[in-house]
């Protein structure tokens, strides 16, 4: 029998580096913290240099004004009291705007045609977190009591289609030459599909949501591993940005780190319990069927209609990224998070990706770099 839960205090940090080789910023993002909530945003803007940074600006620009009228609304409709329900279809509602204004911006504008964004939010309150998120920066989950990490989200990338559909490795993914294309980023079209992911966290948890920068250089497990060396969520948000510019900075980098802290001293059983209590958690899709088998025939519906309860483990997780194991929770034997969507597993070659990257290595100016120097959100 679970012990009562504690009363949650969270703790988070944000940075964004240039990083040792890109001239500008092309990421955003921003972080409001409040008593009893965090919304977390990261935005990694393409198209570029000038495109990419306007498309990810634009992004985290509409998101804070449309949360800032909710922090303003009355009492049953703030972002303290909302339901879950009413939670996702605003964030769904808000990142649909961010995407009119960028599709709007880049028709009306030559030199920001082509334009677009990743966009991943997380949005904690008490024990809860709801994550929604399109393109290829990434969240993780790290749970404080068993060590383990969860990468929550999908990526909308070419090649992690290609994987889901099983025509190539994920080592053949990292060298593809299309590892940098995404089939779906804000920008891209005048509807967005949002992925919805709900997770139940405990005391010690962090949430990490981070730019491909990030990912580019340092693995799932070093990103747990630096998560939990610290309590100190700017201690590790530094760690990692500087982790990331010392293999080499390649790209523009930026991490949230969000810590799950007890507001009182936790009883003797806590730890115990919290242990035993992780096999039990699940996560929630809403509104999304997906497969394990992504040339399958959709499953059946549960008797919650549209709502899946699926275990931790996420189809994306790169296992063979890790250096020595990462450990996982057990998967459910049934259905599994496919980051495909049914056109694109049965119809490869309908895919509309977006204009690659920048190449992985760009000359600097002069040898010039911003180096190690990291900006925090509202500078």
């Amino acid at each position: 029998m679970a012990s009562p839960e504690p009363a949650i205090r969270l703790r988070s940090s944000a940075r964004t580096s240039t990083g040792q080789v890109r001239e500008n910023n092309e990421d955003n993002i921003h972080l409001w913290s409040r008593d009893d909530y965090v919304l977390a945003v990261v935005a990694d803007g393409m198209g570029g240099a000038a495109a990419g940074e306007e498309a990810s600006r634009l992004a985290v620009e509409v998101i804070a004004m449309q949360f800032a009228d909710l922090i303003q609304a009355p009492e049953d409709q703030t972002l303290s009291t909302m339901g879950e329900a009413e939670l996702s279809n605003e964030l769904r509602r808000t990142i649909q705007s961010a995407n009119n204004q960028i599709v709007y911006k880049a028709a009306a504008e030559p030199e920001y045609r082509g334009m677009g964004t990743t966009i991943t939010l997380a949005f904690v309150r008490g024990d809860r977190a709801i994550f929604a998120h399109v393109g290829d920066s990434r969240a993780y989950l790290i749970k404080g009591g068993a060590g383990q990490i969860i990468q929550i989200t999908s990526d909308h990338s070419f090649v992690e289609a290609l994987v889901a559909a099983g025509h190539i490795t994920h080592e053949q993914a990292e060298m593809h030459p299309m590892r940098n294309v995404l089939y779906r980023a804000l920008g891209q079209s005048d509807e967005i599909d949002v992925d919805l992911y709900y997770h139940r966290l405990n005391v010690g948890d962090r949430i990490v949501l981070c730019s491909d920068g990030l990912t580019r250089h340092v693995r799932p497990e070093e990103i747990a591993r630096l998560a939990l060396e610290s309590a100190n969520p700017d201690v590790v948000s530094q760690r990692l940005i500087d982790l990331a510019n010392d293999r080499g900075g390649e790209d523009n980098v930026s991490v949230i780190v969000i810590t799950v802290e007890a507001a009182e001293p936790l009883p003797p059983t806590y730890r115990q319990a919290h242990l035993a209590d992780d096999d039990e958690e699940t996560l929630l899709l809403k509104g999304r069927t997906r497969l394990r088998n992504p040339l399958a025939p959709p499953a059946e519906a549960t008797a919650e209609g549209d709502t899946l309860h699926i275990d931790q483990k996420m189809a994306a997780e790169r296992l063979s990224d890790a250096a020595e194991p990462v450990y996982f929770p057990e998967a459910s034997p049934e259905a599994l998070p496919d980051p495909l969507d049914p056109v694109i597993a049965t119809r490869p070659a309908a895919l509309h990706p977006l204009p690659m990257r920048q190449p992985d290595s760009l000359p600097t100016a002069g040898g010039q770099g911003e180096g190690h120097d990291t900006r925090l959100p509202d500078e």
